[in-house]
C-alpha cells in the first residue's frame, strides 16, 4: 500500500510541477479517516485542475473484513469562489477481503471461521464540503457506494459476509473524512 501511494505521490509532484506554471494547478495529500484509524486508516493523492479534481487513494482495513481497497475518484467543485467548497463525487473502488469470524465473539460468534481473501469491485457517488484552511484543508463526504463480490462466491459464505455492507469495506454508506496539506 504505502509504495503505490509513494509511486502515485512521486508522479504527480513531477506533473504538478511541469503544469504549475500558471498557478492553476494544485496538487494535495491526505489522511483518510484520522479518527477511525483503529479501524481503517490510508491516504492518497490528488491532482486538482480548476474545478475539477482526480484522486487516487488506498485504505487499510482492520475489522471483520480486513484487507485493502483501493480507488479512483474524480470530484467537481462548485461555488469555488468561496474559501471552503462545496463538490460532488463518482469514485471507483476494488480491493479484497478476509472474514475472520474471531473478531465477531461478543456477538457469540464462537466459530473463529476464516474466510477470503474475496476480491470485489463497486463504484459511488455522493457529496461532499472542503474547507480550506490555506495550506491545510478538512474534507467531508457522504454518498452512496456498492461493491459486488465475486459471481461464483458461495452461497454458504453470505451469511458470514452480512455486515460487509454495513460496517466492512462494501458499507453502502459512503462517509469519509479527510486531513490534508494542498500546494
Amino acid at each position: 500500500m504505502s509504495k503505490f501511494i509513494l509511486v502515485t505521490l512521486i508522479a504527480l509532484m513531477t506533473f504538478n510541477g511541469v503544469m504549475a506554471k500558471d498557478g492553476k494547478y494544485t496538487l494535495a495529500v491526505h489522511i483518510t479517516n484520522p479518527l477511525g484509524a483503529y479501524t481503517k486508516y490510508g491516504g492518497g493523492a490528488e491532482l486538482r485542475i480548476r474545478q475539477s479534481a482526480w484522486m487516487i487513494s488506498s485504505v487499510k482495513y482492520n475489522g471483520i473484513y480486513a484487507g485493502k481497497q483501493f480507488r479512483f475518484e474524480y470530484q467537481k467543485y462548485f461555488k469555488t469562489y468561496k474559501k471552503h467548497e462545496n463538490f460532488f463525487y463518482v469514485k471507483l473502488c476494488g480491493g479484497d477481503a478476509t472474514y475472520d469470524g474471531s473478531k465477531l465473539s461478543l456477538l457469540d460468534d464462537k466459530t473463529k471461521v476464516i474466510i477470503g481473501p474475496v476480491n470485489y469491485v463497486g463504484g459511488g457517488a455522493g457529496i461532499g464540503r472542503r474547507l480550506n484552511y490555506k495550506h491545510f484543508f478538512l474534507m467531508f463526504n457522504l454518498g452512496a457506494k456498492y461493491v459486488f463480490l465475486p459471481p461464483d462466491f458461495p452461497d454458504e459464505y453470505h451469511e458470514r459476509f452480512r455486515y460487509f455492507y454495513s460496517t466492512g469495506p462494501g458499507a453502502i454508506i459512503d462517509l469519509n473524512m479527510r486531513l490534508g496539506f494542498q500546494f
